[in-house]
């Protein structure tokens, strides 16, 4: 049992390290993937493709905080609000992509999307 928190304190120590964790404001800070010289899109979808679907949305939403015309990671929170059923987080951000990317056949894969997930939407029951 002691060797399993030695292993686990080295590796909270490498963390810290490396940057990883932060004890400046609490015991475990969020560093945000570009603090990290991480892409926060290719750290999200790795995040779901092993369905940690909460932390991809930690990252995309931090992400979109400091970089509001980020397409790619709007597009890809759509897709992770999906999976976590968060229909009103859905609506809300595809009728915010609605004017830039409607007639586009990413606005087609959405509107399928959203028609499962909210099928009286009028957002999606127009696939234009």
């Amino acid at each position: 049992m002691l060797g399993l928190v030695k292993i686990l304190a080295d590796k909270v120590q490498t963390s810290q390290e490396h940057g990883l964790l932060s004890h400046r404001l609490s015991p475990w800070r969020y560093v945000p993937p570009r603090e990290r010289l991480i892409d926060p899109i290719g750290e999200a979808e790795v995040f779901l493709a092993y369905g940690k679907r909460r932390e991809a949305f930690q990252v995309l939403s931090h992400t979109l905080r400091s970089e509001p015309d980020n397409l790619e990671a709007k597009m890809l929170l759509l897709q992770t609000l999906a999976y976590l059923r968060d229909i009103p987080g859905y609506c809300k951000l595809a009728r915010e992509l609605a004017p830039q990317l409607s007639g586009q056949p990413s606005w087609h894969t959405i509107c399928a999307a959203g028609q499962e997930l909210a099928p009286y939407e009028p957002l999606f029951m127009y696939q234009a």
